[in-house]
């Protein structure tokens, strides 16, 4: 299952206890299922739980009775889509009269644009899998119903974006708190929690690579200034011989030929007497100038 039909899956279990958010929830499913639009009698879905719900709340609000039909995929063996069916004009009509003279106060309360928009999520919306992406979005299709639903967000403090895909209006929403808060004013707080806890995760994840690339670039720094001078020492020494290196620099050029790999915390730490990682630097640079002496 994705994570969106979890969403989804999550919502349809909610039932409204007032009659002004149920209302307000079959507006939202109805709308955005495009039944309520002149030509439209079917919607169709691969969620069987969402193609329950809108037959089961267009019986209970509008006292119409929508066939729920089970259909094969066009692929063999590929699973089964859920047709919701208006069965005729008659029960269109009554359906559409339902919300006749209410469209204007469906969304007043919070409580009702809450289920408004649970309703419009469950038929045209999906919810990308955050541990790939933060993307929620609401398959508008007209200007109308992008307007309404845009509207109902910026009333409950949701900031959504809208774009125009192949014809088709989406209103979407890319913040990661927004789509939390959303998720939540939905009805879906298991889904909403998923989220924190992924971006939780990705934080984490994001921080250890940094650490770990952190760790990576000084080590990388450490060998490039180490083959640096194992080559000053080298050179100086095949130049010059091993009495070129003056002796308050021998012990430090010892060290350093046979450990490649040490810092100069540990080179300091290794000396007879050990100095400062600053003495140690120090001491190396100088042999590098000598090594650069002709």
């Amino acid at each position: 299952m994705t994570y969106s039909s979890m969403a989804k899956s999550e919502l349809c279990r909610i039932r409204p206890e007032n009659d002004c958010c149920r209302l307000a929830e079959a507006y939202g499913l109805l709308l955005y299922a495009k039944l309520l639009s002149e030509g439209h009698d079917t919607y169709t879905t691969d969620h069987q739980e969402v193609a329950r719900l809108l037959g089961e709340t267009a019986a209970a609000v509008c006292g119409i009775y929508a066939d729920v039909l089970t259909v094969p995929k066009s692929t063999k063996g590929s699973g089964y889509r859920y047709v919701v069916k208006i069965p005729n004009a008659e029960q269109k009509k009554l359906m559409c009269a339902a919300f006749a003279g209410h469209t204007g106060g469906i969304l007043e309360k919070e409580c009702c644009v809450n289920a408004f928009l649970r309703g419009a999520f469950a038929v045209c919306g999906t919810v990308t899998d955050p541990m790939k992406d933060y993307h929620l979005e609401f398959l508008a299709g007209s200007p109308r119903r992008r307007d309404i639903l845009a509207g109902a967000m910026k009333r409950v403090g949701i900031r959504a974006h809208e774009l125009n895909r192949n014809e088709r209006w989406v209103v979407y929403v890319k913040d990661v708190d927004d789509i939390m808060a959303l998720m939540t004013r939905m009805g879906a707080p298991y889904a909403a929690g998923h989220v924190a806890q992924t971006r939780a995760v990705k934080g984490w994840r994001n921080s250890a690579n940094r650490r770990v690339n952190c760790d990576q670039a000084n080590i990388d720094r450490t060998v490039s200034a180490a083959e640096q001078q194992i080559a000053a020492i080298r050179r100086l020494m095949g130049e010059r011989g091993p009495d070129a290196i003056p002796p308050e620099l021998r012990e430090i050029a010892a060290l350093r030929l046979e450990n490649p790999e040490m810092s100069l915390r540990e080179l300091s730490e290794s000396l007879t007497e050990p100095i400062s990682r600053s003495g140690v630097n120090h001491r190396l640079k100088k042999l590098m100038e000598l090594a650069e002496q002709k």
